[in-house]
């Protein structure tokens, strides 16, 4: 199992979920609201964004960075993977299930 972390803002967030969940990309996904400061461009922005974790198999990860980085809406998205050493066997078998194509 793998955790495909990133950051979009909160308008946006919905729209990437919905894309991804559609294409099987990812089992599920969380969104956390988040208050994030940063710089870009020379200046510290402040945005009010959605961190979100997409759940998925390892097989799907690149898929899944590739497609939110095509359907992003900013110009460097931040695009994480986090491997999870151990996840009980019933919730492996359900995000497995999940990710398979119609």
């Amino acid at each position: 199992m793998r955790l495909v972390i990133t950051t979009c803002p909160v308008n946006k967030s919905q729209k990437l979920i919905d894309e991804i969940l559609n294409l099987k990309l990812a089992a599920c996904a969380n969104k956390i609201k988040v208050d994030s400061k940063f710089w870009w461009k020379g200046k510290i922005n402040e945005e009010k964004e959605h961190l979100i974790i997409f759940k998925t198999r390892e097989e799907l990860v690149e898929k899944l960075f590739k497609k939110i980085k095509e359907i992003h809406s900013y110009e460097i998205p931040e695009i994480a993977e986090i491997k999870v050493e151990k996840v009980n066997d019933e919730y492996l078998k359900w995000l497995k299930d999940a990710t398979k194509g119609p």
